[in-house]
């Protein structure tokens, strides 16, 4: 009997195993609906609005029901779905900027532009410097979502004791280095912390109207190379003159530490994205009132523009016509202008739609909440197409290389920015070496 057991149970869980995928292929839940599984990366504040979304999704209609699956940040989503046998994972994926390149790549995709052309989708009132990060040779492979752009935040009340102008007191790099010192002057304990974080870095390449890689910055082909070597040294040469200064403050690399000091009241200005804007004003609790700048040229000469960061939502290859269908209708549905402002709203997240822009909520709440917002939404409107953001298969590694290299110059100041700009076009142009031959 325990041999007829021991043989039976593996021919039972292949039966359930089968059963599932059954199940899963025919896209249909228990009650008749075709199911979406998202696979997402919001959590907290930006987690409950998104359930919002989905919950007024599966209320607006009787024939979908989306389920939202959290999988950790951005990094853990990705690493997920890598590890993830194609057609076995999600319907819909939320993937962050610099997984695009990959995301073609994997062949576990399907590309947006097919279903905007085979419904005759109309994307006109889409920002075109949103969609322009996710096309390449004109197509768009995914969906913008959860978009945002980087801003320098200042404390207003710290800047105002110093007679600046903050139109101007951001302007350049040089300008930040000054304003820094005035704030320090003024009474912060730090004048600044010019944070360590690659997406800025990146947005001061592009603000130089510079590509960062070749092949029209990984869009017209596969990037082979790092190209912006004489932008990048104009970036740390100044940065460097910065950090050293004794009226800066350095958290180490990322965000996270920066914000907090920020919020405390600590340091005078951070740079950051846009989608901080409620959390740093809860937290400073009303002791003083955030402004958003653009972030500074490197150049006074300058004629470059930013690009979109955050993430976009991609169709899944998942082999059932009806699920991805069903995860199409979900993806306009959170991208129609009621549900945009309202997602903005709830996350600090640009609106990728004109027209959500211009809702009278939505007009009240710039012009009354977050009146800072604007600072953002104009600076990707004023930007080139030209400047849409670089794209390579080796994002995630190439921006820890450029944090760890900057991390080291800032720690050891017989590093000169030649060798930082040295060390990372090396290791970057390894690495994509190595990513084009394995693919």
């Amino acid at each position: 009997m325990k041999k007829k057991m021991l043989w039976a149970m593996p021919v039972l869980a292949l039966a359930a195993l089968l059963a599932f995928s059954c199940s899963r292929q025919s896209g249909n839940s228990a009650g008749g609906k075709t199911k979406v599984i998202f696979w997402h990366a919001m959590g907290g504040r930006n987690g409950e609005a998104l359930e919002k979304l989905i919950s007024d999704f599966n209320a607006s209609q009787n024939t979908i029901e989306v389920e939202g699956q959290y999988q950790g940040n951005y990094d853990d989503a990705i690493t997920k779905l890598r590890a993830t046998p194609k057609g076995s994972g999600p319907d819909l994926m939320q993937l962050y900027d610099i997984g695009t390149r990959w995301a073609i790549d994997s062949g576990t995709t399907l590309k947006m532009q097919d279903f905007i052309d085979r419904d005759r989708y109309d994307i006109s009132d889409y920002e075109p410097n949103i969609l322009a990060y996710y096309s390449l040779d004109g197509e768009l492979y995914s969906m913008p979502f959860n978009c945002s752009s980087p801003v320098i935040v200042y404390n207003k009340e710290a800047l105002q004791k110093t007679g600046l102008d903050p139109k101007t007191a951001f302007a350049t790099m040089d300008a930040c280095l000054a304003t820094g010192r005035a704030l320090k002057a003024a009474g912060m304990e730090a004048g600044n912390s010019f944070t360590n974080y690659s997406w800025v870095f990146e947005q001061l390449v592009s603000l130089q109207d510079t590509d960062l890689l070749d092949n029209g910055n990984g869009r017209l082909g596969r990037a082979t190379r790092v190209i912006a070597n004489d932008a990048l040294l104009k970036i740390f040469t100044k940065l460097r003159a910065i950090v050293t200064d004794p009226s800066s403050r350095n958290f180490g690399k990322g965000t996270a530490e920066s914000k907090n000091q920020f919020a405390t009241g600590t340091v005078g200005y951070i740079l950051d994205s846009c989608s901080v804007y409620v959390d740093i004003s809860t937290a400073a609790g009303g002791n003083f009132n955030v402004g958003f700048a653009p972030v500074p040229k490197v150049n006074a000469s300058d004629t470059g523009g930013v690009s979109v960061g955050g993430g976009s939502l991609w169709l899944m290859d998942n082999g059932d016509a009806a699920r991805t269908d069903a995860a199409w209708e979900f993806v306009k549905f959170v991208t129609g202008a009621q549900q945009q402002a309202e997602w903005s709203i709830g996350t600090g997240y640009l609106p990728i739609r004109r027209s959500a822009v211009a809702l009278p909520f939505y007009q009240d709440y710039i012009n009354n909440t977050n009146p800072e917002l604007i600072v953002a939404i104009e600076a990707l409107r004023n930007s080139k197409p030209s400047c849409a953001g670089s794209v390579m298969g080796v994002f995630s590694k190439a921006r820890v290389i450029i944090e760890n290299e900057v991390e080291t110059m800032i720690n050891d100041r017989s590093i000169t920015p030649q060798t930082v700009v040295d060390r990372i076009v090396s290791q970057i142009n390894e690495e994509i070496t190595l990513y084009n031959r394995t693919n």
